[in-house]
């Protein structure tokens, strides 16, 4: 099986990538490198590293029967998406629909596109599912939520096999701590740096986290049983930031903590109801919040180590 990851060279695209190889794929990948890192890949995989919505991308098709495209490749800084627009549409909008024409036209059998909860908005009445109203926030969500529309209109029209998965706040080893989803990584690289944290408003808005592994074996377990459809891949959790802070405290992390105002498009209570994705296929996140901030952390410790 040839599975083309694009972003596979950042925090989710490598973990997707690794697992489809630990099943005997061979992997390839359309990375730019924004944020993506080389280092991220320790197996054997074949790279190309342009932009999603480059039309060269194309050579890659008519060179390789792909049978699994999972679009990983975004623009992900909701702040970003605001201040430069253009940018975000650039890679959410035009690279996606430049993967979904491509993989079309050249029969790719099943493609997987990682949406995110921001298309939901600012509920006040969380869990959400996949029923509830889609009313963004920001451009970010906007954008996402537009590329789920794009993606049933290739399945309607052109008959292409799309499964879109809402990502809940995804965390865990190799994620940058930066950006407004890095809440985990950027604690914890404060409690080991010892300097302060900057809570964006009162510390009492909620996510839901989930572990970046858990994100990569719901994608390949949807893909083996030909999912398709819109999915929330998420543990149905809410933690508030004040409760991921006394519980680093409790696992011997503590951190200092000051305040700003809250940022233009961040969203107050995000979590997300996984009974549809485990009702079609039996998917169920594996790893416990303390369990994989203590993988992260792990993590984190050894790559100071190396770089020492």
């Amino acid at each position: 099986m040839n599975v083309l990851v694009t972003g596979g060279y950042g925090f989710i695209g490598s973990a997707v990538a690794r697992r489809f190889y630990e099943e005997g794929a061979n992997i390839f990948i359309i990375d730019n490198l924004s944020t993506g890192h080389l280092r991220n890949f320790e197996f054997p995989h074949k790279s190309y590293l342009l932009n999603v919505e480059d039309e060269v991308c194309e050579h890659f098709f008519k060179e390789v029967t792909f049978d699994v495209v999972v679009h990983c490749a975004a623009q992900t800084s909701v702040q970003l998406s605001i201040q430069e627009p253009m940018k975000d549409i650039l890679t959410n909008i035009v690279g996606l629909s430049q993967m979904l024409y491509l993989s079309s036209k050249y029969k790719v059998k099943h493609f997987v596109f990682a949406s995110s909860a921001a298309v939901y908005g600012d509920s006040h009445y969380p869990p959400l599912e996949e029923t509830d109203t889609s009313e963004p926030v920001s451009m970010y969500g906007l954008n996402k939520s537009i590329g789920e529309t794009y993606c049933e209109k290739w399945r309607q029209d052109y008959g292409l096999q799309t499964l879109i998965y809402r990502f809940a706040n995804v965390y865990g080893p190799k994620q940058p701590a930066i950006g407004e989803a890095a809440v985990i990584p950027s604690l914890l690289k404060s409690s080991l740096e010892e300097h302060p944290f900057t809570i964006f408003g009162d510390g009492q808005q909620t996510r839901d986290f989930i572990y970046v592994d858990d994100i990569a074996d719901a994608i390949f377990a949807g893909v083996e049983v030909g999912l398709q459809g819109v999915f929330n891949v998420a543990t149905n959790e809410a933690w508030s930031i004040q409760q991921v802070i006394l519980l680093l405290q409790h696992l011997n992390y503590p951190l200092e903590v000051q305040y700003a105002p809250a940022r233009e498009g961040d969203i107050e209570h995000s979590f997300l109801c996984n009974d549809k994705l485990a009702n079609a296929i039996g998917w169920k996140p594996r790893v416990s919040l303390v369990d994989g901030i203590q993988r992260t952390i792990e993590a984190m410790e050894n790559e100071r180590i190396v770089e020492i």
